[in-house]
Parts: structure tokens; C-alpha cells; sequence
């Protein structure tokens, strides 16, 4: 599994939608990864697109490679 935030900003993991990717994530203080679902508002959205309020807490990993 990758952490996005650990890729270049042009890295096709971090421009395809989270759903395409298998995209979890987690507060960094947690132990429990949540995947990202259909019903999710951002399952359509890549990671470069999300807001500060979901990467600055959240660690982001995809599980399709």
C-alpha cells in the first residue's frame, strides 16, 4: 500500500479518483483505516483535489496500484 502524501504531486495514484485507487484513510492518531465508498462526496475526487481539512489530520494510502 502507498501513502500519497509521500508521492510527487504529478504521480497518477495522487490524480486518479480516490474511489479508482481502493483510497483509505485515517487520523494519525489512529489505528483504523476507513476506505473511501461511492456515497462519499470525495470518492470521485483525487487526492490533489481535496481540501486541507482532510490531509492535514488524515493520512491517505491507496490500496490498487
Amino acid at each position: 500500500m502507498t501513502l500519497l502524501a509521500t508521492l510527487p504531486m504529478d504521480h497518477p495514484l495522487r490524480n486518479k479518483p480516490l474511489i479508482e485507487i481502493g483510497a483509505e484513510y485515517k487520523r494519525y492518531d489512529s489505528k483504523i483505516w476507513q476506505a473511501v465508498t461511492p456515497p462519499y462526496g470525495i470518492a470521485k475526487k483525487c487526492y490533489n483535489d481535496l481540501a486541507s481539512v482532510w490531509t492535514e489530520f488524515d493520512e491517505w494510502r491507496a490500496t490498487i496500484l
